[in-house]
């Protein structure tokens, strides 16, 4: 498969040269607590549930989450770098110019959420849920998303790159002008209403050949 330009509309992640060190497993998290400028690397996060949790200029290298819920968090200007978030709990938060860089992301919720300027790069987020989320300028590059939810999301400035996205449900959610004609899938779940508009290759029609009706014969 040729690979595909990518496009530069994602604002990266403003992130100071001086970041503070900080070891997270020391903290019990509170609701509403703020994390800001700090780097918290190789550690492990785990049993922690707090709402309305902030992190403003944060890195974070080879931290694994286990059983973690921050529901309703903000996240500004944050990278996770070969971090496994897997079954994470992220509902209703606000992630605006984040990154996910060769990330686990098994199962990661960010149901109901606002994403603006975030990037996923050589991440496995099989499995992922993204329902009735609002995303814009979201990007997904050289990453496994298969099986991935996306049901009534809002979809605008998306971009899928390389991407595998087989069987990923979008039924609901409009990809109108979104190009998966890089991407690696045999079936997506998509109304036709929801296909209208949307860039495909040549060999991706026999994956959508049931929403017409119709049988392609070899």
């Amino acid at each position: 498969m040729a690979t595909k330009k990518e496009k530069s509309f994602l604002e990266a992640p403003r992130i100071p040269e001086l970041l503070d060190p900080l070891t997270i497993e020391d903290y019990e998290i509170q609701d509403k607590q703020a994390f800001e400028n700090s780097r918290i690397a190789n550690g492990k996060l785990a049993d922690q549930s707090a709402d309305k949790v902030s992190f403003d200029r944060v890195v974070f290298e080879n931290v694994f989450f286990e059983r973690i819920a921050l529901e309703r968090a903000e996240f500004t200007d944050v990278v996770f770098n070969r971090c496994d978030l897997s079954n994470v709990n992220f509902r209703d938060s606000i992630l605006h110019r984040v990154q996910f860089n060769n990330c686990k992301l098994l199962g990661f919720d960010l149901s109901n959420s606002t994403m603006r300027n975030v990037r996923f790069d050589q991440c496995n987020g099989q499995y992922s849920v993204y329902r009735f989320t609002d995303m814009k300028q979201v990007g997904f590059f050289h990453s496994n998303f298969d099986k991935a939810d996306y049901y009534e999301a809002s979809l605008a400035k998306i971009e899928f790159v390389e991407t595998g996205i087989d069987q990923a449900q979008f039924t609901g959610a409009r990809l109108a002008g979104i190009d998966l004609s890089s991407c690696e899938f045999l079936s997506i779940g998509v109304t036709l209403e929801g296909l209208h508009g949307c860039i495909i290759g040549p060999d991706q029609v026999r994956g959508f050949a049931h929403l017409l009706g119709v049988v392609i014969k070899e």
